[in-house]
């Protein structure tokens, strides 16, 4: 739980750094992507005109399985701008971790690379292009229901 009081803010900024659980994403391991690592943030409150600003960052790592050549990798990701104000709360206390997680998870990724020049697999054989180079070629005369897309004129 990420939480301070307002109290504190009239005397001087807050920072706050440190580490929560796994389960603190609320996302369920799947196939693609588990999550083992604790999420690291640091965040710094400040009272500004008319309610508290939260800034920061926050970021973990994760198994992932890659989803152009199906290998397993390690992967981070952060929210690195975190930017969250609170209206008039002073003599309260501020708990801003469902905030911060939300702000987390929409940068965990969607499909998962274990690199930006991944191959991934051979369409033909399925064969790993990073590890190996196939031979095969698709013969010009392969009827595919794709191949009609050539014969339009644009």
């Amino acid at each position: 739980m990420i939480s301070f009081s307002t109290d504190i803010l009239k005397k001087q900024d807050i920072y706050l750094e440190g580490e929560e659980p796994p389960a603190f994403l609320e996302v369920e391991d799947s196939e693609m992507i588990s999550f083992k690592d604790n999420i690291h943030y640091k965040l710094h409150a400040s009272m500004v005109s008319g309610g508290v600003l939260v800034k920061g960052g926050a970021g973990t790592s994760y198994d992932g399985v890659c989803g152009r050549c199906l290998e397993n990798f390690k992967g981070e990701f952060e929210n690195s701008d975190i930017c969250l104000f609170y209206e008039e709360l002073f003599g309260a206390e501020l708990d801003v971790t469902e905030d911060v997680r939300a702000a987390l998870v929409v940068e965990i990724p969607i499909n998962c690379i274990c690199r930006d020049n991944c191959s991934g697999l051979c369409h033909i054989c399925g064969n790993n292009l990073n590890k190996n180079k196939c031979n095969c070629q698709e013969a010009d005369n392969v009827d595919s229901p794709w191949s009609k897309l050539n014969n339009l004129k644009l």
